[in-house]
């Protein structure tokens, strides 16, 4: 009887049943390992994108709070209620009744009104432009540096440092006077960039807004020229950070920022606005500044806490 060549059978018809299924479990082996690998990878990645995300959301959050408190009292002139003229100490901007009165206490006065999860905060910056005149160029006008100066009836009122003094009322010193300014060569100027010692041009006359000054002779008038080397700051506003439901965050907790004109003849409120999502917001004083603490919600709910100095 003819014996059958099983290795030449095989290699015609291919891989035996044993064969197959070693190959298959191996097959397996191999597929749940990259699976496994893979499900891994993407579990780190996504923890790490997460991650990553909350802290770039904490990095944007300090920036605008950075923004807001660098601005803290600037271009704020002040009424001190124990008459030394020291507008350079942190005092509650709220009187004995709990007003706010314009000008405040001092510059960098600020209000903190504690709570749960987020206190109230409240203080006065310079949230527009301001400039100075480099000279007269001439009769009736003046060069000046403006850094987003504007006439535009909403911004147009600026209170005026000659000789390192706000320019106040003459019937009543605790008036701070407020100025509009004529024919401004071009609105919101960019100073950052700008070469030699002007970039726009203006009237030299200035309106008073709010009182008067004295003219040569004595009278009172309620106009003023500008000199050499006069400030020009915009009215500063009230700011006020706090806490509420984000309608477009299915109503979830984020930090806010209002602010109020305290320029009655301009009014250019600033509406709430939402600043960045938050757990909670606390703010301390700390001998000449503030500690500012707050607990960022990054996506997916991740918390994130940072802490900041910011000091006047």
């Amino acid at each position: 009887m003819r014996r059958l060549n099983t290795k030449s059978f095989r290699s015609e018809v291919g891989l035996s049943l044993v064969e197959m299924l070693v190959a298959i479990a191996i097959t397996s082996i191999i597929t749940t390992a990259l699976l496994g690998l893979y499900l891994s990878s993407d579990k780190v990645f996504r923890q790490t994108k997460v991650i990553a995300d909350t802290k770039e959301t904490a990095k944007l959050s300090l920036a605008q709070l950075e923004w807001l408190f660098q601005r803290w009292g600037t271009s704020t002139p002040c009424n001190d209620p124990e008459g030394n003229n020291i507008c350079t100490i942190i005092r509650n901007c709220k009187d004995l009744n709990g007003n706010f009165q314009y000008p405040p206490p001092s510059s960098i006065c600020i209000t903190i009104e504690d709570s749960n999860p987020c206190d109230e905060v409240y203080f006065y910056a310079n949230l527009y432009g301001n400039g100075f005149v480099d000279r007269l160029d001439s009769a009736t006008t003046v060069a000046v540096m403006s850094c987003r100066l504007s006439d535009t009836n909403v911004q147009n009122c600026y209170h005026i440092k000659r000789g390192g003094k706000f320019r106040r009322d003459a019937n009543n010193t605790q008036n701070v006077l407020v100025f509009s300014i004529n024919n401004l060569s071009s609105n919101n100027l960019d100073c950052i960039n700008a070469t030699g010692n002007s970039n726009g041009l203006m009237s030299r006359q200035l309106n008073i807004l709010n009182g008067f000054e004295l003219d040569q002779n004595n009278q009172l008038t309620q106009t003023l020229n500008f000199d050499g080397g006069d400030l020009l700051v915009r009215v500063p506003h009230r700011v006020k950070l706090f806490c509420q439901s984000n309608p477009n965050d299915n109503n979830k907790q984020w930090l806010y920022m209002s602010a109020t004109d305290t320029s009655l003849q301009c009014n250019a409120n600033e509406d709430p606005s939402p600043l960045v999502p938050v757990d909670s917001f606390q703010v301390q004083q700390q001998f000449q500044g503030i500690l500012v603490s707050v607990t960022i919600r990054g996506p997916e709910g991740r918390l994130m806490q940072v802490q900041r100095f910011f000091g006047r």
